[in-house]
C-alpha cells in the first residue's frame, strides 16, 4: 500500500490540528479539518463531503489503529510552509487492503464512480473514509 498527497484543491500548506464528522444515513458523511493556530495564516476548516460511504473510522493519533494505515517513512511531506517535512494531512491509499476487500464486494458498476480509500491526519486524531472516490470539497 502507498500513499499519495490527495490535492484536488489549493492552499494545505500545514498540518490540521483535529478532525471531526458526522454521518447521516443514507451513506454519506461530512468531515471538517481544522487549520488553526500551527503556523502563520488564517483559522480555516476544510469541509470534505463523501458519498457512497462504506468505512467511516476515527481514533487518536497514536500507533497501532484499527484499520492499517502506510509506514510512516512512507507517508508523502506538507513540502511547503512552516514545517515542510511534516505529514501532509490528506491522503488518497493506493491499492490499500481494506479498499480492495470492499471493491470486491461492493463490485462497482457505472454509473457509480469508483471507491476511493482517504486517509486524514491530524496533530490530535486520524480518521479513514473509503467511499466514493467523487469528493466535494471546500474551505470555510
Amino acid at each position: 500500500m502507498r500513499a499519495e498527497k490527495w490535492e484536488p484543491i489549493d492552499g494545505i500548506d500545514r498540518q490540521c490540528a483535529y478532525i471531526s464528522f458526522s454521518y447521516v444515513p443514507v451513506h454519506t458523511a461530512t468531515v471538517s479539518m481544522r487549520f488553526d493556530g500551527l503556523a502563520s495564516g488564517p483559522d480555516r476548516d476544510l469541509v470534505l463531503k463523501f458519498k457512497r460511504v462504506i468505512v467511516l473510522s476515527g481514533e487518536d493519533d497514536c500507533p497501532g489503529g484499527f484499520v492499517p494505515a502506510p509506514a510512516v517513512e512512507s507517508l508523502p511531506k506538507l513540502g511547503r510552509g512552516d514545517h515542510p517535512s511534516w505529514t501532509f494531512p490528506l491522503l488518497k491509499l493506493i491499492d490499500s487492503a481494506p479498499l480492495n476487500q470492499y471493491q470486491m464486494i461492493f463490485q462497482v458498476q457505472a454509473p457509480n464512480p469508483p471507491l476511493a480509500h482517504f486517509f486524514l491526519i491530524a496533530l490530535h486524531n486520524l480518521v479513514h473514509v473509503i467511499a466514493s472516490a467523487d469528493v466535494q470539497v471546500a474551505w470555510t
